[in-house]
């Protein structure tokens, strides 16, 4: 029986690479976005033999993401892991001019979605066993001026980690993060060539990431080679150093 992924933020750069990389191991795909269809399915079903289904769900409400896991545990028989990658991120401005609409978007999708996503995921996995793997940020551990509260919601996610995984661990769930640094997707279309050139000699490897980088990670931790990993955080920055 194929194993399943559920991929939440499966639109994005990130999404992608992370859904190419488990079709290639051979997992059946569950792809959720806040859209009404990602435009590279058709592409990864016509070179691999396993199922993709997608899910139109917006992340911060909470019913909605509740009745599209119950949806996707009656679509497919086997489903293993969460990648939990949903995520937006914040213009750079100072505290004082934040909106409380911003703070509330990032705090509920970044933060909330993923608590929500992985409560739901544990319902239907508790008398199995499964693996959760949060996608946070670099910033977690550094922090980030002028991106407080994106960098809030994201150090938010280390603590749900390692509680998480203190407390299903007896269950045969493993709950671990991937940090990503500066990876070149379009999230990071804003930053000029002079910011990239400044981020490259920050990062010891001297290059941006990449978003296959970031699956390789996943897929570390969602494979056996993670099966006695659980409430760590993975940083995949390049070894990246803040001046």
């Amino acid at each position: 029986m194929k194993k399943t992924i559920i991929i939440t933020g499966a639109s994005g750069d990130i999404g992608k690479a992370i859904a190419e990389k488990f079709a290639k191991l051979g997992y059946n795909l569950a792809l959720c976005s806040n859209k009404n269809n990602v435009e590279y399915d058709d592409d990864i079903k016509s070179k691999y033999k396993i199922e993709i289904k997608n899910y139109k769900m917006d992340i911060s409400d909470f019913k909605q993401v509740e009745t599209v896991f119950n949806k996707i545990f009656s679509d497919f028989d086997a489903v293993n892991v969460l990648v939990a990658n949903a995520g937006i991120s914040e213009k750079r401005k100072l505290i004082i001019d934040v909106t409380n609409e911003e703070i509330n978007d990032l705090i509920d999708i970044n933060l909330k979605g993923s608590i929500v996503c992985s409560r739901e995921f544990v319902k239907h996995v508790m008398d199995k066993s499964g693996k959760i793997i949060l996608i946070g940020s670099f910033v977690a551990n550094y922090g980030c001026a002028c991106e407080s509260v994106y960098s809030a919601s994201k150090a938010g996610l280390v603590g749900l980690c390692k509680s998480l995984a203190n407390e299903l661990g007896n269950f045969d769930i493993t709950v671990n993060m991937v940090n990503p640094g500066f990876i070149d997707t379009k999230m990071n279309n804003n930053l000029t060539s002079a910011e990239k050139e400044d981020i490259e000699n920050m990062t010891p490897l001297m290059r941006l990431g990449e978003a296959v980088d970031v699956a390789e990670a996943v897929a570390f931790l969602a494979e056996d080679s993670g099966n006695f990993v659980t409430g760590q955080a993975i940083n995949v920055d390049g070894g990246y150093i803040p001046l």
